[in-house]
């Protein structure tokens, strides 16, 4: 019986093309604004996780250095301490800076000697041979290097005697690295550890270790799994290491971009609100464009609870409609993020070229909610106000 009632409500205010045109465009409003807030908010968690990505893809999740950052052999009491914590991916690494020189041009890079172990804990593709090197994309698009090019990397070599000349070695580039992230894309270079260690005459030392912890799924996120684990790692080791998580570099930029991302979505609420006025607006004006309908209905019997009900129950219509069309404008304001020329980032203030949206189920639930309540408070308080017009002068207008 509602149902019916509720379509035959329908039925007598839309129509005629004015009143459809106007349903649509309140319809269409509100499901912009609310799809603004949600890009927002999606920019921000997809910016989030794409550094978290590109950084994990740099130096797995944590690194381990000897305390001072002095060189250190990685022996078996290591190893024994990190099996009895479960972690079985870590690799040794020796990390130096060094220039590296293409067609006449240099630019200073961050070497670093990885083993096969390596590409297990940041999953790149970085299996090299000894005259091999991996190259940052930014570097490889910069002085248009491709894989097969030869380069040449300037290491030095200390001050005593004939040993303050750098050493100058000549590589292979066989793979051409993408992190995601401009500041890693545009310094690190990769070669094998061994070929490192010769050059710079480290013997088996080494100054970094990367490594993963097991998956816990006791934790909520990893950012949890990896600070309890970094506690444990400090228990066992004690003060001769210490332990840095792959986010420590951008640890603010990630809090800020954090707290921003809640603070814009309350504010952009005001969108929404400018969006609930159309749907008032179109209320008012159904009101008004079809009062002798409306008075009919209640002389008829229909009671003003009831009508409230049924306006209550179109504007609840228009919600939902709304929410369902803002995933679309989210899938195109995605898709031209991704894609157009015109939304296409300076890669050195923004730290990647571009954002791809990311929004959890929290983020929809967040902005669909509060856009309800928002639409609920004002719309009650239109219709209490409609109540007040008595049957009476319904008949004026009638008759008027």
């Amino acid at each position: 019986m509602k149902g019916q009632r509720f379509k035959l409500f329908l039925t007598l205010f839309l129509d005629n093309s004015t009143t459809i045109k106007f349903a649509v465009g309140v319809l269409v409003g509100m499901a912009f604004s609310i799809a603004v807030i949600l890009s927002t908010i999606g920019i921000m968690d997809g910016f989030q996780r794409a550094l978290k990505i590109g950084l994990k893809k740099s130096v797995g999740e944590v690194i381990m250095n000897a305390e001072g950052g002095t060189f250190f052999k990685a022996n078996s009491a290591i190893f024994l301490k990190f099996k009895s914590l479960n972690i079985d991916h870590f690799s040794a690494l020796v990390q130096t800076e060094s220039f590296l020189i293409y067609d006449e041009d240099s630019r200073g890079v961050l070497v670093r000697g990885i083993d096969d172990s390596y590409s297990e804990v940041v999953k790149l593709p970085l299996i090299l041979k000894d005259n091999e090197v991996a190259i940052g994309s930014e570097i490889a698009k910069l002085y248009k290097i491709n894989v097969g090019d030869e380069i040449v990397l300037a290491f030095a070599k200390g001050n005593a005697g004939l040993k303050s000349m750098p050493a100058l070695e000549r590589f292979k580039v066989s793979r051409i690295i993408n992190h995601g992230i401009y500041q890693k894309d545009s310094r690190l270079v990769y070669i094998k550890l061994e070929t490192l260690q010769r050059i710079l005459e480290l013997g088996h030392f080494i100054n970094m270790i990367s490594l993963n912890f097991p998956q816990d799924f006791k934790y909520k996120d990893d950012i949890q799994k990896i600070e309890k684990g970094i506690v444990s790692l400090k228990k066992n080791f004690g003060s001769e290491f210490y332990f840095k998580p792959y986010w420590r570099e951008f640890a603010p930029l990630l809090e800020a971009v954090k707290v921003e991302k809640v603070m814009i979505g309350l504010i952009l609420q005001m969108v929404v609100v400018i969006s609930i006025f159309n749907i008032l607006a179109f209320i008012i004006f159904i009101n008004e464009k079809k009062s002798k309908e409306l008075f009919l209905f209640k002389a008829l019997g229909l009671s003003k609870k009831a009508m409230s009900d049924l306006w209550m129950e179109l504007v609840l219509l228009i919600w939902f409609l709304s929410c369902v069309l803002s995933l679309l404008f989210v899938q195109i304001f995605n898709f031209a993020l991704m894609h157009l020329s015109l939304f296409e980032l300076p890669s050195e203030i923004y730290y990647m070229p571009r954002i791809e949206l990311y929004l959890s189920w929290t983020d929809y639930l967040f902005v669909f909610s509060l856009a309800l309540v928002w639409i609920m408070i004002i719309t009650f308080y239109l219709l209490r106000r409609l109540k007040q017009k008595s049957l009476l002068a319904g008949l004026r207008q009638e008759f008027a």
